[in-house]
């Protein structure tokens, strides 16, 4: 370490404090500090050259919660330098310790130089990457390869993805492809044409569908059959066609109690092509388990709408892939691997909420005002946030009314379906929490009596997958009270609901409002986007493109001027190792 650091006493008792007092602000999780400290202890790193260390883990482990499967160097001294002018800033309260505030000193201010020297220097921890060379442990749980850091497992996926890549590009056939747009513009259309002149030429093909979450499949399912009723799809096309979508955890035949696959390199999966929907959601790490399960000639075909957002958990493999291939030139093997769809159908009928939507991805703040200000087009508006729960109310009102008037389950539903109110943020007033809390409040006032969890007409969003009871994680269900019996009632084919008792079911949560997250995939007539207040950095372009695309027909915007002004401004983009592998390792094709 650099001469000019002050010498701490019991530099591992200090960083522990200063993680601890990161930890009770808030600014750092639980499992982000254990994660630093286990890390350093297992290395044996102690004293000073263990608080940069510490401090680097803890803010990787936390970007990684926030869905990056890597930092910039410029990115984790930009975060460093926020996190220790937080711990001493007044409205955090003083930093009292003594050795927390000679850390803060330390570590304050501190450049990309002093932070690439102080990982390099501890190579049991850290391996450092630089073109061909390597110093340090092959087995180090972090790698620093040029001016990236990541977890040793997100870049050795990131590795074998983008080797898959290279390796497909080389093919004549292809054994990569995506097909990506928005919503309404075609995508199921697409995969049906594809299977029926596949399965023609290819009787004997071997066909599997798969998509990120059990209802994402249930959905893919019902739209491909759609899809082959429309296109009058032979007997024995449809014969081949897969009678169902997996998930992809059930096609790769996930074992909780090992924490692995079934499926995987070495054991390859039973198909020729996998078609894998509403691939932005699914993470860097799934995906290279999907790749690493595919046969070596296998086709793997991504759907999906690369300007969503993307998983839940870390990485961004779709957006990347498209936005490298968006920058090739026609012609070239990645450029032209990727068919992007640009006409929405769905928005012809309700071409402001498309020109909304074509306005946030173009970052154009005043066009999105134009359209939500302009009285001649109803289908999108912005009003601002509510002052009081009244306000808020008064909003909601109109489609909860509908919903108390439904006389059976199924009508529930149908009405239930007619909205949903999308929120940026699960916790808070404006968040799907507080929201929740305010319609039920309203409904006792309505005279609906809510003394338990399950009350009548609840709705209730499912939060994992039972294959058992076939209901999975995103289903929204309505609980149905029928002389003093309980039942939650799904939709069912033909209008027709299935009903379960609440005990049959996984965890579930009220479903009046949901996070723009959640709703990734569905429809709605009408949707109520809830804006963070001003001064939160939650909302960014792809949450305020995929809450607006959620809409059938109308959609309202509750928020500040400023707050949509600002997402619209922002593109949330991830931190990740794949882009760049892909631009390094693809610039002649």
């Amino acid at each position: 370490m650099s001469a000019d650091m002050t010498v701490i006493t019991s530099a591992a008792a200090g960083l522990s404090a200063l993680l601890d007092a990161a930890v009770a602000r808030t600014l750092l999780s639980t499992t982000d500090r254990v994660l630093a400290e286990v890390t350093c202890r297992r290395a044996g790193l102690v004293g000073i050259a263990a608080v940069p260390v510490g401090i680097a883990v803890a803010v990787l482990a936390h970007a990684r919660d926030d869905g990056h499967s890597a930092l910039s160097l410029t990115d984790l001294a930009a975060e460093a330098t926020d996190l220790i002018r937080d711990l001493g800033s007044p409205a955090a309260g003083a930093v009292v310790n003594d050795q927390v505030e000679a850390l803060c000193a330390m570590l304050r201010g501190r450049d990309v130089p002093w932070w690439r020297a102080a990982l390099d220097g501890v190579p049991s921890i850290v391996q450092a990457i630089a073109g061909d060379a390597a110093n340090g442990a092959a087995l180090a749980p972090l790698v620093r390869h040029g001016e990236l850091l990541q977890f040793r497992r997100f870049f050795d996926a990131e590795q074998r993805l983008v080797a898959c890549i290279r390796a497909s590009l080389l093919q004549e056939a292809p054994t990569f492809r995506v097909i990506t747009g928005g919503p309404g513009t075609g995508k199921t259309t697409r995969i049906a044409e594809m299977l029926v002149e596949t399965l023609a030429q290819t009787p004997a093909l071997r066909v599997a569908l798969a998509a990120p979450t059990g209802k994402a499949a249930a959905r893919l399912s019902e739209s491909v059959r759609r899809r082959l009723d429309d296109m009058n799809a032979s007997p024995e096309v449809r014969a081949r066609v897969p009678q169902s979508a997996q998930t992809v955890h059930r096609l790769l035949g996930y074992q909780p109690d090992r924490d692995r696959f079934w499926s995987r390199a070495g054991m390859p999966l039973p198909y020729d092509l996998v078609i894998l929907d509403e691939a932005s959601m699914v993470d860097v790490l799934l995906m290279d388990a999907l790749v690493a399960a595919l046969p070596s000639h296998a086709t793997l075909l991504l759907v999906g709408d690369q300007d969503q957002l993307a998983s839940v958990e870390a990485g961004d493999v779709l957006g990347a892939i498209c936005r490298v291939a968006h920058d090739r030139a026609a012609g070239t093997p990645l450029h032209d691997r990727v068919e992007r769809l640009t006409r929405s159908y769905r928005f012809e009928r309700h071409p402001a909420i498309g020109d909304a939507a074509a306005a946030i991805l173009a970052g154009d703040a005043a066009a999105l005002s134009a359209v939500v200000h302009d009285p001649a087009r109803a289908d999108v508006r912005a009003v601002p946030a509510p002052r009081d729960r009244t306000g808020l109310l008064a909003l909601l009102v109109p489609h909860l009314e509908r919903c108390l008037a439904a006389e059976t389950p199924a009508a529930a539903l149908a009405a239930l379906d007619g909205f949903r109110v999308l929120c940026a943020e699960r916790e808070g007033t404006w968040g799907v929490s507080g929201i929740n809390a305010e319609v039920e409040r309203w409904l006792r006032r309505q005279g609906t009596i809510i003394t338990e969890r399950w009350y009548h007409r609840r709705p209730v969003m499912v939060m994992a997958n039972d294959y058992g009871s076939q209901v999975f994680n995103g289903d929204v269900g309505i609980a149905w009270e029928t002389d003093g019996e309980m039942l939650v009632h799904f939709p069912a084919p033909g209008g027709a609901t299935r009903a379960l008792p609440p005990a049959r079911l996984p965890a579930t949560q009220t479903a009046w409002a949901m996070t723009v997250h959640k709703a990734q995939g569905s429809e709605f007539d009408h949707v109520i986007v809830i804006l963070p207040p001003s001064g939160r950095r939650v909302a960014g372009r792809e949450l305020l493109y995929t809450a607006v695309t959620r809409a059938r027909s109308h959609v309202l915007i509750v928020g500040d001027e400023a707050v949509m002004r600002s997402a619209v401004s922002r593109t949330v983009r991830r931190g990740s190792g794949l882009e760049a592998l892909l631009r390094a390792g693809t610039d002649h094709g």
